[in-house]
């Protein structure tokens, strides 16, 4: 991978990171509501706006680690089999730790075989 590919990264992963950041909390008390519908409403609100905070924590962490990783001589090479990742996977998801293949096998649940 070449300076100016790690760069491009480098500035997708920062912009990533400044936009997951500036993402600020929804509230919504359920505390003085009106009747039982909203109530339930609200609580199913909640939960939902717990969900979404706990994916975009996860993406943070997800983006900081990629970030601490351009540095290293690893970035860019599969956790499972060490071959390259694809210079186009990493472009279009700079965080990913496997190539095509390993992501691949993973998602069919099939277990890595080393």
């Amino acid at each position: 991978m070449t300076p100016e590919q790690k760069n491009s990264i480098r500035r997708t992963l920062e912009a990533k990171l400044d936009e997951l950041l500036a993402i600020s909390p929804a509230e919504t008390s359920a505390e003085t509501c009106a009747d039982e519908n909203e109530y339930a409403s609200r609580l199913s609100e909640q939960s939902l706006n717990v969900a979404l905070r706990e994916r975009e924590a996860r993406a943070v962490k997800e983006v900081r680690e990629a970030l601490a990783r351009l540095d290293s001589p690893d970035f860019g090479i599969c956790e499972e089999c060490e071959d390259d990742i694809g210079t186009a996977r990493l472009a279009a998801r700079p965080t990913a730790t496997l190539c095509v293949h390993c992501q691949a096998r993973l998602e069919k649940g099939l277990a890595f075989a080393i």
